[in-house]
């Protein structure tokens, strides 16, 4: 289904989010990301419900966890990434988020978009999304790729101040990208 995207006045794609949430932190971002979307098709799923055919129904896919500790995914998304490695993703575009706390892990950073990224490379995907780490404070991170983060890590615990303003700017360059 192709929605009318009223931002460049170009058709988008309808868009699939598919996301891990244990506290509820990871659920409340989708649910950003969604609202600025206007007039697009966006379709959630928790990962705890979804086959390779729900996500090989999408063009454009949105993954999201949050990292806990060190290198370690959400508990769901976890044991979703077989799936994740087994659909056919060869030519759709996908954009990350994670979410992670740069102030109790700063040597782990939003790990979680890393780690995806890893599972996903070479399987034929174009990645979008990519984020700049310039007002962030960490130490290193799985999620870094060419000076830049790979996708956009979301920090509800040391930053959220600046969410809003990031999650805008991030959907604002997917709706570039995604169409």
């Amino acid at each position: 289904m192709l929605q009318q995207n009223t931002t460049n006045n170009t058709l988008m794609k309808s868009i699939g989010i598919f996301y891990g949430s244990t506290t509820g932190k990871t659920e409340k971002i989708v649910q950003r990301i969604k609202e600025q979307f206007t007039n697009t098709q966006i379709d959630i799923y928790n990962v705890i419900h979804v086959s390779e055919s729900d996500l090989e129904k999408y063009d454009n896919i949105i993954l999201g966890t949050s990292t806990w500790g060190k290198a370690e995914l959400q508990e769901d998304f976890k044991n979703f990434l077989p799936i994740l490695k087994n659909a056919n993703l060869k030519g759709k575009k996908i954009a990350i988020f994670g979410v992670g706390d740069s102030s109790k892990y700063p040597v782990s950073f939003a790990d979680s978009i890393g780690i995806i990224f890893e599972v996903l490379e070479g399987k034929g995907v174009i990645f979008v999304g990519e984020f700049s780490i310039k007002g962030y404070e960490f130490e290193s991170s799985l999620s870094i790729f060419n000076d830049s983060f790979i996708g956009l890590p979301i920090d509800e615990d040391s930053d959220c101040e600046l969410n809003k303003a990031r999650i805008s700017m991030w959907t604002d360059m997917l709706k570039v990208n995604l169409n």
